[in-house]
């Protein structure tokens, strides 16, 4: 019996995928051979995973949104059965992360498959670029290279809406090529990010500042939200200029480590960034922040966001 864990943050491409698996059952009896469950009906799930399929030959059950590290003996113990569910049952866990320490994923990765499933980091363009040309390519919509550019702009890492505009271009070029005029005229530019607000605080960009601030505010983001993003950003650029200035030649992955950064070949970004900032503007920039970020819990009024980010950003004036 297949027996797949589909793993990470992005959930879209999960969600495709699970939709690939049920297409491949009988639509007809659709309703009894497709089933869900949340993680703690994982007894219930196992039980039917063993039933044969209604009238089709094959079944799909989903365990969905588990939390792999609160799966203790007792879950274990129901799954010692998975090398022996029937063949015509397709059992599909989803999560986004997965121990491979624990005994439970120790078990499932023995029988089961892996798919992972990475959200694109919003500041690696040139793979958003790459994921747009990709599904360009499936959808035979040929694209240029300013073109593809744009789009990655304009859209980000959100593939959930990259699918949307690249069927629409699809449709409107009904296979002739489309001019850049004609993709911006189509794509809008309107997926400012707090991480693109941070970016042009960092910069001093006043204009730009007050012109993604007003994009979010009026998008609905909640200021907390919006200020959470900021903070993180703001830390991270404070940590990596501290480590970089220090006199200690340290490796990058010790840096990363030192910085609570994930994956080190994000430094060669984060460096890049910092370059021209000082120690002191990120510092202040952290504590200012994280008092606004106390103001708002308290209860301030969210419209003091405002000029609080812009007196952050005219400590990065030119």
């Amino acid at each position: 019996m297949p027996t797949y864990l589909l793993i990470g943050e992005d959930t879209y491409s999960i969600q495709q995928k699970l939709a690939v698996f049920k297409s491949k059952l009988n639509s007809t009896w659709l309703s009894f051979n497709l089933h869900t469950y949340a993680p703690e009906a994982l007894a219930e799930a196992i039980a039917t995973a063993r039933t044969p399929p209604l009238a089709s030959a094959k079944r799909v059950v989903v365990v969905e949104n588990c939390q792999f590290n609160q799966f203790g003996e007792q879950q274990l113990e129901i799954l010692q059965i998975l090398p022996n569910l029937p063949i015509s049952t397709t059992l599909i866990f989803t999560g986004k992360s997965i121990d491979k320490r624990l005994k439970v994923a120790k078990h499932l990765l023995k029988h089961g498959k892996l798919h992972e499933f990475e959200i694109i980091p919003p500041w690696r363009t040139d793979l958003i670029e790459t994921a747009i040309s990709h599904r360009a390519k499936q959808q035979k919509l040929a694209l240029a290279q300013p073109v593809v550019a744009y789009l990655a702009s304009a859209i980000g890492n959100d593939l959930a809406r990259m699918d949307s505009e690249l069927t629409k271009l699809k449709v409107y070029a009904n296979g002739q090529p489309l001019s850049f005029a004609e993709v911006k005229r189509l794509v809008s530019n309107t997926t400012h990010s707090s991480l693109q607000l941070a970016e042009a605080m960092r910069k001093g960009d006043m204009a730009l500042t007050m012109q993604l601030l007003h994009e979010l505010r009026s998008r609905a983001e909640v200021p907390l939200v919006i200020l959470s993003t900021l903070l993180t950003q703001f830390r991270t650029w404070l940590w990596v200029k501290c480590a970089i200035s220090d006199q200690a030649r340290r490796k990058d992955t010790e840096i990363a480590q030192l910085c609570g950064i994930g994956n080190p070949k994000r430094l060669y970004y984060l460096r890049q960034e910092v370059a021209k900032t000082s120690v002191r503007a990120l510092s202040q920039s952290v504590t200012w922040l994280s008092e606004l970020e106390g103001d708002l819990k308290q209860g301030t009024n969210p419209d003091v966001i405002t000029p609080a980010l812009i007196r952050v950003a005219r400590l990065f004036e030119s």
